[in-house]
Formats: structure tokens, sequence, C-alpha cells
């Protein structure tokens, strides 16, 4: 298995708060090629800060794909969500972000990053984008939206 992982096992790793940049992600390939799956990760302690007053934002973050050829590895994932604690955007900015950088590096069948960030001034706020590999044929489409129901389903809590 070819392994171009710099993050996991490094011994060195470097944080950075202020600069959530899709460099930081790093992806190894899909251990069960041509299969659809669901890849579910949760951040249950996000923070940014809000660009207008710098105050601090905090939420949870939750992930689920559906992989192509390459899988998010989870440190490189934390150290690139870690990078949003000090960096100055709005929760819809935020999860429109992540959802982007992530589909640009791993390519996925489809992806759904949701915000749910803890209420403030008497509002939450809950971002949600969906990306869908735009070369995915339509008749598939039905199969992985299914897919994700029962991923949905099994998940609660």
């Amino acid at each position: 298995m070819e392994n171009n992982l710099t993050h996991l096992g490094s011994g060195g790793t470097r944080y950075h708060f202020d600069s959530p940049d899709r460099g930081i992600l790093e992806a190894f390939k899909t251990p069960r090629q041509g299969e659809y799956f669901v890849v579910g990760l949760e951040c249950f302690e996000f923070t940014s800060v809000c660009p207008i007053t710098g105050q601090p934002d905090f939420g949870q973050i939750h992930i689920a794909y559906v992989p192509g050829d390459r899988c998010v590895e989870s440190k490189s994932l934390k150290l690139y969500l870690g990078a949003f604690r000090n960096y100055g955007a709005f929760h819809e900015d935020c999860v429109n972000k992540i959802a982007e950088d992530l589909a640009a590096v791993i390519d996925p069948v489809f992806i759904r990053v949701l915000g749910d960030f803890n209420v403030r001034g008497g509002i939450a706020i809950r971002p949600l984008a969906l990306k869908w590999r735009s070369s995915f044929p339509k008749a598939q489409k039905e199969v992985v939206a299914e897919m994700m129901d029962n991923y949905d389903r099994l998940s609660r809590r």
C-alpha cells in the first residue's frame, strides 16, 4: 500500500491555528476500491472566531462521505479542523470551505458537512453543505442517497 502520509506517526506535528489550508489534508487509497460505503467523521470540539467581533464560536462538525479512490487521513483532518481555531469566518463559510477542501483533496462520490454551532444570542446556526462528484451517474445517486439514509438511521444515538 502506498503511503504518502506525513502527519501520521511523524513525531513532529506542527499546529496552525489561523490558516485552514487544504494542503494540510492528506489522503490514502480507498481500501475497498469500486465499492460504495460511508465514512463518518465527527469533530465534537470545533472552534473558529467571528470575523466581525473576534469572539470565539464553538460547535460540532459532522462529516459523512462516500469515497471515490481516496479517503481522508484522520490526523490530517484533525490538524486541518484545528487550523480554524483563530480563523475569522462565519459558520456558513467554515462549513462550505471544509466541504470544498475535502472534495478537492479526496474527490468523493458524495460528501455532506454539517455544522452544529452552539447557541449565540439566542440563535443556533446549523449550515449544511452537500457535494456530488460532477461525473457521478444520476442512476447511481439513488443508491448512494439510500445508503446515506441508512447511515443516518443507524448512527443516531
